[in-house]
C-alpha cells in the first residue's frame, strides 16, 4: 500500500468540528428566500464550513433542521468554496431522487445565494445511532433486526436508481424516534452510469470495503461500485450486535490487512445468546 494511503484515510475519518461561522453574514443574507420563510433557532452542530440549526418553517409552525453551507471565499479557497458547492448541489440533486423512501432522511426545502446553500431536512431528535450504541452498547437481535430491514430497503431503493452511498455508517444514520431510522449525508454519495466503476477513495476507514482499499494499491484495480454499501452494512450489523467493530485495530494499517483479509470472529461471549440466522445473514453482506 503506497505510503500516503495511511495518511489520506485519516484525513477522511475525521469528525468535521470546524470553525465557528460568523452568523451574522449568513443571517444578512436574505436575498433566497430563506429568512422569509424560517425562523433560525439554536445550533445543533458546526461544521467547517457549515452550521446545523433548528428552524421553524413560519406558515406551518412545523420545525426542521437547516444545513447551511458557507460557499463564500472570505474565509476558504476559490478550490474550496466550489468543490463544497458542487458537493452540496450534488447532495441535494439525489435527496430529491431518494427522499420518497421513508429510510433516508427527506429534503424539506432547499434554497441558495451567492454566499450560502440552505439545505431544510426533517428533525432526527434522537440524535445518530452512534450515540443510541453508545449509551446501550448493544442494541439486541430484535431491534438490529428493525433496524437492518429499514437500511436493507432505503439501500436497495438506491442501488435501484444505481445511487451508491460510499459513507454508510452508523454516524450517518440518524433516529427519527425509537423506531424509525434514516440514513443521511450523501455528501460522497452518487449516481452510476450502466457498468461505470469508481476509484476514488471515499468513506471511513473501518467501514471500507475491499474494492475500495484495492483501488489505493493497485493501479489496475477494477474498481468498485454498489457493492461497497453492502459490506458497510455488515459492519453495521456486526456492530450493532456486539458492541464492537469487526475489523478494528489501533493501528490503521492492520486494520486495512484485516478488511482485505475479511478477517474478523465472533467471540464467546458478546455472540453467545446471537442466532446462527443473524451470524450468517451478516457473512452474506460481508
Amino acid at each position: 500500500m503506497p505510503s500516503n494511503v495511511e495518511f489520506e484515510i485519516s484525513v477522511l475519518s475525521m469528525i468535521s468540528l470546524g470553525t465557528d461561522a460568523e452568523e451574522k453574514s449568513f443571517e444578512s443574507d436574505h436575498d433566497s428566500g430563506f429568512y422569509s420563510a424560517y425562523e433560525l433557532k439554536e445550533v445543533l452542530g458546526r461544521g467547517l464550513a457549515s452550521t446545523v440549526r433548528r428552524c421553524v418553517e413560519k406558515g406551518s409552525g412545523k420545525t426542521f433542521a437547516a444545513k447551511i453551507v458557507d460557499v463564500s471565499t472570505e474565509r476558504q479557497s476559490e478550490k474550496e468554496a466550489e468543490r463544497l458547492l458542487q458537493e452540496t448541489l450534488s447532495e441535494v440533486k439525489l435527496l430529491k431522487l431518494l427522499s420518497a423512501h421513508p429510510s433516508i432522511i427527506t429534503l424539506h426545502d432547499f434554497h441558495q445565494t451567492p454566499t450560502f446553500l440552505f439545505a431544510v431536512f426533517e428533525m432526527a431528535p434522537k440524535g445518530e445511532l452512534f450515540e443510541v450504541l453508545n449509551k446501550s452498547v448493544t442494541v439486541g437481535e430484535k431491534k438490529c433486526r428493525r433496524y437492518m430491514k429499514q437500511l436493507f430497503d432505503a439501500v436497495d431503493f438506491m442501488h435501484d436508481r444505481n445511487i451508491v452511498h460510499r459513507d454508510l455508517k452508523l454516524e450517518n444514520i440518524l433516529c427519527i424516534d425509537d423506531e424509525r431510522i434514516v440514513i443521511s449525508d450523501f455528501g460522497f454519495a452518487t449516481e452510476l452510469f450502466p457498468g461505470q466503476r469508481l476509484r476514488e477513495l471515499f468513506g471511513t476507514p473501518g467501514y471500507l470495503a475491499p474494492e475500495t482499499l484495492r483501488c489505493q494499491m493497485f493501479e489496475g484495480s477494477e474498481g468498485y461500485g454498489l457493492e461497497v454499501d453492502d459490506w458497510a452494512l455488515g459492519v453495521i450489523m456486526y456492530t450493532l450486535l456486539a458492541g464492537y467493530a469487526p475489523f478494528y485495530h489501533r493501528r490503521q494499517l492492520m486494520m486495512m490487512r484485516y478488511i482485505q483479509e475479511g478477517k474478523y470472529e465472533f467471540r464467546r461471549g458478546e455472540w453467545d445468546q446471537i442466532s446462527e440466522d443473524a451470524m450468517d445473514l451478516k457473512n452474506l453482506t460481508t
